[in-house]
C-alpha cells in the first residue's frame, strides 16, 4: 500500500516517533488537521523568513497569489489571500448580503456560514438533511426560490462535519442556472483528500466565467499550516475586487506564513504522502468500526462520522480520561461523534481504546 519508504517519508515528513499520549499531550483526534504537521521544506522556509520579518512582505505575498493561481489553474487576478479560509468565507457572504438578505446553510454543516449570518444581525435558514446527513440540494433550493430578497448559500464540500461530498453535478448545475440575486459560497477546504472521481470542483464554474459564487480554500488542512492562518479565495475577478472591499488587508500576509506555503504548494511528494498515509490510517479507524459493528459515513476526508447511538458527552468524557480528544457535538446529529484521523500509529491506539471500551459495554 506504500509506494514511499520510511527513510523518504522522514525525509520529507520528518515524522516523528509515536507516544502514548498524556494529560499534557493528548491524542488530537478533535481539529482535522494533518498530523504529520509542516514538511521538512516549510519548516526550513519559515525559519529563514524570520530573517526577513523586519520588512514588509509585498512582493512575497504576489508570489503566493500567483502561486495559489497556477494551484487553482486561474491567474492571481482569480485569487484574493486571507488569514485562513474563515476570514474569505466572512468577506465573501458580507459582500452579497444584499437587500431583505438571507444566509441558507445546510442544519448540519460548518458554522462560518451560521455564525457571519449571525454576526450581520440574520437568523440563518438552516435547511434539513437529506438521508444519511447528505446536502440536500432540493431543499436548498427551495429554500431560496420561495424568498422574496436576496440569498447568499454556503456550503462545504467535502461536507464537515459529515465527511461526505455532495452531488457535484446537482449542486454545478443549481449554481450554472444562477437564480435570481442568489450568491454561492462554496467551502472546500477537505477537497485535496477526496477519492471518489465524481467529485468535480466548483472551481470549474469560475473558469467557466460565472460570477455568483467564491469557492474558498485553506492550507490549515492537507497542507498542515493551521496555526500560520493561510487561505484564499478564488473566483472571477469582479467578484474578488467586491469581496476584497471587505478586508483591511490582502496585499500582506505574514511573512512566516507566506513562505511555508510557498514551498509546499508545489511539493507534489509531501502532498502524495500525506494523502497517501490519510488512506492508510483512515482505513485502521474504519476497519475497528467494521469489527466492532459501528456505523460510519463513507469518508472523502481526513475524519470519519460515527454514530455512537448513545449521547456523545459520556463517549467524549472517557476519551479524554485516556487523554485522547475527539469532536465536539454538532446538532442535530447529537449521537455521532467526528474523529479526525492521525498517524497510522495514533490511529491505532485509538482502535486498540475502542476495544478496550467495547469489552467494557461503552460503545
Amino acid at each position: 500500500m506504500d509506494q514511499y519508504s520510511c527513510v523518504r517519508k522522514e525525509e520529507v515528513m520528518q515524522i516523528k516517533t509515536f507516544e502514548a499520549p498524556t494529560a499534557q499531550k493528548p491524542l488530537l483526534l478533535c481539529f482535522n488537521e494533518n498530523p504529520f504537521g509542516m514538511s521538512r521544506k516549510a519548516k526550513e522556509a519559515a525559519g529563514r523568513a524570520l530573517e526577513a520579518a523586519s520588512r514588509y512582505p509585498f512582493i512575497r505575498n504576489e508570489a503566493l497569489r500567483e502561486a495559489c493561481a497556477r494551484f487553482m489553474g486561474g491567474k492571481p487576478e482569480n485569487i484574493m489571500m486571507t488569514y485562513g479560509s474563515a476570514e474569505a468565507i466572512r468577506a465573501s457572504i458580507e459582500a452579497y448580503l444584499g437587500e431583505n438578505p438571507q444566509v441558507v446553510v445546510p442544519e448540519l454543516s460548518y458554522s462560518d456560514g451560521e455564525s457571519c449570518a449571525l454576526r450581520n444581525g440574520l437568523t440563518p435558514v438552516k435547511v434539513p438533511m437529506g438521508p444519511d446527513w447528505s446536502v440536500d440540494i432540493d431543499a436548498m433550493m427551495k429554500a431560496v426560490d420561495q424568498f422574496e430578497g436576496s440569498s447568499v448559500v454556503y456550503l462545504a464540500n467535502p461536507s464537515n462535519p459529515t465527511s461526505t461530498i455532495t452531488d457535484s453535478v446537482k449542486l454545478n448545475d443549481w449554481i450554472r442556472s444562477k437564480p435570481v440575486n442568489t450568491f454561492f459560497v462554496i467551502d472546500e477546504a477537505y477537497a485535496e483528500f477526496v477519492d471518489d472521481p465524481s467529485f468535480v470542483s466548483a472551481k470549474t464554474l469560475v473558469d467557466e466565467g460565472f460570477d455568483n459564487l467564491v469557492v474558498t480554500k485553506t492550507f490549515s488542512k492537507i497542507f498542515a499550516l493551521a496555526g500560520l492562518r493561510v487561505g484564499f479565495a478564488y473566483a472571477v475577478p469582479s467578484v474578488i475586487e467586491k469581496v476584497r472591499r471587505r478586508v483591511a488587508y490582502d496585499i500582506m500576509m505574514p511573512i512566516v506564513g507566506i513562505e511555508a506555503a510557498l514551498a509546499e504548494i508545489d511539493d507534489r511528494e509531501f502532498f502524495e504522502i500525506s494523502r497517501l498515509e490519510n488512506r492508510v490510517a483512515r482505513k485502521i479507524l474504519t476497519d475497528c468500526l467494521d469489527e466492532l459493528g459501528i456505523e460510519y459515513l463513507p469518508s472523502q476526508t481526513n475524519f470519519v462520522f460515527i454514530n455512537l447511538k448513545a449521547a456523545l458527552e459520556p463517549f467524549a468524557e472517557r476519551m479524554l480520561a485516556e487523554h485522547i480528544l475527539v469532536g465536539r457535538a454538532f446538532p442535530p446529529a447529537l449521537e455521532w461523534c467526528r474523529i479526525s484521523v492521525g498517524t497510522v500509529d495514533e490511529m491505532k491506539w485509538f482502535a486498540k481504546t475502542m476495544k478496550e471500551f467495547r469489552a467494557k459495554g461503552w460503545v
